[in-house]
């Protein structure tokens, strides 16, 4: 497959995709409760509910939960009477839904599920940004995530995947709850790049680039100096999520941020990466931020086939 690049359609800020943040059970709430976009926390629990400090919150009995989960495709079809209103309204006015979770306990598995097929039924793209459990927890949580992790990338237009095993090679020497808060903020990373460069009119091209490709890892570079595009692009490439062969790599969402976005940089950021990813299609935008001072900030977001 030949490389191509499409870029964002640069749309003016009235434009910008219409995003909001659903956390899911005690993590997922975590994640979203200092982002700056509309956000929903969705738990079973009334005590992640009260931390929390989104726009709406959404308290579902788990029984009533695992009902939802377990209803047939024709009884999905009449969604207003399974799932009730409350989850369908939370979805108005949405036309990306990042859903946002730790894999794992029946809360952030089942109703990462239910939120992604509430979502789809409203024609809403759903991309499911999820953290899987360390490799030493029991067996039955990691096999619980792994389903749900299957369904997420069977339903969501794209899941972008977390392992929470790669946070002692990303934070070797911070204690654990500060490990977590770090990787709420890299969870966050993407979901922030993406709403500043996708416009509505994007959708349809990002469903296209990603296709069938929807397992999707993240990377994040920072780099100054002469060598800082060379160094931005490794350093992206380095992230310890990517633990596969970056040739099975079939698409990637590519953002460049910098004080002032030159063209002659990123073009080289582009065609650094399409020597190293040899089947890609990118999807790319760039915008400014001006606290980056003499940094430039590469996101990257690889998708393959799972």
């Amino acid at each position: 497959m030949p490389n191509f690049r499409t870029r964002f359609s640069q749309s003016s800020e009235d434009q910008r995709v219409r995003a909001k943040l659903f956390g899911i059970g005690s993590a997922g709430c975590n994640i979203v409760d200092g982002a700056q976009f509309p956000k929903v926390a969705f738990s079973t629990s009334s005590a992640d509910l009260a931390r929390s400090h989104a726009d709406r919150k959404v308290l579902v009995g788990q029984d009533r939960l695992l009902g939802i989960s377990d209803a047939d495709s024709d009884m999905m079809k009449r969604l207003p009477s399974i799932v009730g209103h409350e989850l369908l309204d939370v979805f108005n006015n949405t036309e990306l839904a990042f859903i946002m979770c730790g894999l794992g306990g029946v809360t952030g598995s089942v109703g990462s599920r239910v939120l992604n097929s509430v979502a789809k039924s409203k024609g809403v793209a759903g991309i499911a940004v999820v953290a899987m459990p360390f490799s030493a927890e029991s067996f039955q949580r990691r096999e619980v995530a792994a389903r749900a992790l299957g369904g997420l990338l069977e339903s969501s237009a794209m899941c972008v995947v977390f392992d929470n095993d790669k946070l002692s090679s990303l934070a070797p020497n911070l204690p654990m709850s500060r490990a977590f808060g770090l990787l709420n903020g890299i969870m966050i990373r993407p979901v922030m790049d993406i709403c500043a460069t996708m416009s509505r009119n994007d959708i349809s091209v990002f469903r296209e680039v990603v296709g069938g490709s929807t397992y999707a890892r993240f990377g994040l570079g920072l780099a100054r100096g002469d060598e800082r595009v060379q160094r931005v692009v490794d350093e992206s490439l380095s992230s310890p999520w990517f633990d596969y062969d970056l040739k099975e790599v079939t698409s990637a969402i590519a953002v460049f941020s910098s004080a002032d976005p030159w063209e002659k940089e990123i073009d080289k950021v582009l065609s650094l990466l399409e020597s190293r990813l040899p089947s890609v299609r990118i999807l790319w935008g760039s915008y400014a931020d001006p606290n980056l001072g003499e940094r430039i900030r590469l996101s990257l977001l690889l998708c393959k086939a799972k």
